[in-house]
């Protein structure tokens, strides 16, 4: 299934998805957010960003408070905590999963499952497999009509 080209934002020239989408345009950048930040939370975000970009081409968006990940849409998000990193993936489905801080129902396609990381080591297999469906519905793949059925 072919999918129309992203719309940019004139003013920012951020893509997103659908045209006009609602957002605050903005110039910040990783450094910025990574900037005062202990070691722990950098290294946190930075094993984070790995695990993404194994799922494919993906767009690094730092945003006011957080850093999205957006392949055609935005699939998660992490801000830096003191210690830790908070965030979110987008699911297709709720995922009950006793690591979800919060599961929030956006549509019948579009569940956000909230998360907080503190050591490294939870950023495991598992966390991984929740990216990659993630990226999926970033890339809208949840939308085709195989999917639906």
């Amino acid at each position: 299934m072919t999918r129309p080209p992203l719309w940019k934002c004139p003013k920012c020239r951020r893509p997103f998805a659908n045209r006009n989408q609602s957002h605050f345009c903005s110039t910040y950048t990783v450094r910025e957010h990574l900037s005062g930040k202990s070691l722990e939370s950098v290294a946190l975000f930075r094993e984070f960003a790995k695990l993404v970009k194994r799922c494919g081409p993906v767009r690094v968006v730092p945003e006011k408070t957080r850093i999205a990940f957006q392949a055609r849409m935005s699939f998660a998000a992490v801000s830096l905590r003191r210690e830790s990193i908070v965030g979110h993936v987008v699911l297709a489905r709720r995922l009950e999963n006793a690591r979800f801080t919060r599961i929030e129902y956006i549509s019948p396609r579009n569940h956000v499952h909230s998360f907080r990381f503190e050591p490294r080591e939870e950023l495991d297999r598992e966390v991984f497999g929740w990216l990659r469906e993630a990226y999926r519905l970033g890339q809208q793949r949840h939308l085709s009509k195989s999917v639906r059925s």
